[in-house]
């Protein structure tokens, strides 16, 4: 997976964010790939992955934890989040 490609489609961008905050806010389906919306890396999904996601992306944030930058690959620190195999665009 692609650490905060919430929504699989190989880019990180404001998509991404807002996927996030849909699926804790509007009862929408457990994603397959819980690991690519832990976008902190924190071992949890909640609003703070999808503020880690703008600041990236709009206000010069550090880059998102590996494994990201545009590559994907299996999550270097694995925990409760998980995510299904082949979840890469």
């Amino acid at each position: 997976f692609i650490r905060g490609n919430a929504n699989n489609d190989a880019n990180i961008d404001l998509a991404d964010a807002v996927t996030i905050l849909e699926f804790l806010f509007s009862s929408g389906a457990t994603p397959s790939c819980l690991s690519a919306l832990d976008a902190n890396d924190d071992d949890s999904v909640n609003v703070a992955d999808a503020v880690q996601v703008l600041d990236f992306l709009f206000s010069g944030g550090a880059p998102l934890p590996p494994p990201g930058n545009g590559t994907c690959a299996i999550d270097p620190t694995p925990g409760s989040t998980t995510c299904s195999a082949g979840f890469c665009p």
